[in-house]
């Protein structure tokens, strides 16, 4: 064989491999660009006096591994207001909860409609928890308890699931998460596994307002035992007579 010939399968062979690699690295870079998510600007939501919104969140990868960093840059509204449904499911039924929330700083307010119909006031403050219903005089008082801080408790009282939890889960237990559009918001999402019960639960958290617009839970055999919707969240208002007693004297009045 030539020397002319032997140069010539050889250039072809160098720029044939050259092509290859170029599309692989090609395909690679196309990859990873679909998987990267490109979070909403969080600090163009509306602003409550005294409260400093959250930086911009960087273009970030939201997945099994970032999720809990994630939801470590969301905050919630100082004062808002807005309504949720929770949903309970067992083998013989279900039963639905209708709740109003209002909140304002460190003071939560649920107006709750159980099965029952009978509408159930909730206030929680720092330190006293008071508990009536429609046509008391007088509501229970007693100190608040319940695992956690102030917002935690209020969470538990909604019937909420606190994805707060996730910052400090296992990433073990971390099944799923990503970037999604949710009623209508731009959310992320979490799926992971309770370490005691093995349920599992799909969490959909608002990057606008860092709160849970819905939730889902299952048992081990796949059965949905709960669910949550939230509606639209009314950022620096909260309903007038939210913390008033039933004997008048108005909590939220500093």
């Amino acid at each position: 064989m030539s020397t002319k010939r032997i140069l010539g399968i050889t250039l072809f062979g160098v720029v044939f491999i050259g092509v290859v690699i170029g599309i692989m690295l090609l395909t690679s870079y196309l990859r990873r660009e679909r998987e990267i998510v490109v979070l909403p600007d969080v600090s163009a939501s509306v602003e409550t006096p005294g409260e400093t919104q959250p930086d911009t969140l960087d273009r970030i990868e939201v997945t099994t591994e970032t999720i809990q960093a994630v939801v470590s840059t969301l905050s919630r509204p100082a004062v808002y207001r807005r309504d949720i449904a929770i949903e309970s499911f067992w083998d013989a039924g279900r039963a639905e909860y209708s709740i109003s929330v209002s909140v304002s700083g460190d003071l939560t307010s649920l107006r709750s409609i159980p099965p029952a119909g009978i509408e159930k006031r909730i206030i929680i403050t720092p330190d006293t928890l008071y508990i009536w219903y429609r046509g008391d005089k007088t509501p229970y008082t007693g100190p608040v308890s319940g695992a956690g801080d102030g917002n935690k408790t209020a969470d538990e009282w909604q019937m909420l699931v606190t994805y707060e939890d996730v910052i400090g889960m296992d990433k073990g237990n971390i099944i799923d998460a990503g970037y999604i559009e949710y009623g209508g918001e731009d959310c992320v999402y979490v799926e992971y596994l309770s370490p005691l019960l093995g349920n599992k639960t799909i969490c959909y958290i608002s990057l606008e307002f860092g709160l849970v617009t819905g939730a889902e839970e299952y048992d081990g055999t796949g059965k949905r035992i709960y669910a949550m919707t939230a509606g639209n969240c009314l950022i620096g208002e909260v309903d007038s007579a939210a913390f008033i007693l039933p004997d008048g004297t108005d909590l939220g009045v500093s």
